[in-house]
């Protein structure tokens, strides 16, 4: 079985976070790492630094927990600006706006899912 679980700070200086990033962590059942996601909450804004995976359903998962974090957080947007992962924030309804691309949080989990 594998889990997104948020990361310890011995992850965070692994992977040399910047300073006030978060983590989700993509691990299995013998603690595996196959993938994790960079972010920053600040206020209400949440930003995704990167994801790192293979597997491109892995990465889309590591957004959504990124995401799923934000609102728990109180963060009412979430961008991103890494250009490799245009193709998936556009297939999860991130929209241009601003230079960045963009979410409403609560929208994206809680709205209708229209997503191909």
């Amino acid at each position: 079985m594998i889990t997104i679980m948020p990361a310890d700070k011995a992850f965070l200086e692994q992977v040399s976070a910047p300073a006030g990033a978060d983590a989700m962590v993509l691990r299995d059942n013998d603690g595996t790492v196959f993938g994790h996601a960079l972010f920053t909450v600040m206020g209400e804004r949440a930003e995704i630094l990167s994801v790192c995976t293979d597997e491109p359903l892995m990465t889309e998962g590591l957004i959504r927990a990124v995401i799923n974090a934000a609102d728990c957080r109180g963060a009412t947007h979430a961008v991103c600006g890494v250009e490799i992962l245009i193709p998936i924030l556009k297939r999860l309804e991130f929209t241009w706006r601003e230079g960045i691309y963009t979410v409403d949080v609560h929208n994206f989990l809680y709205g209708e899912c229209k997503c191909k």
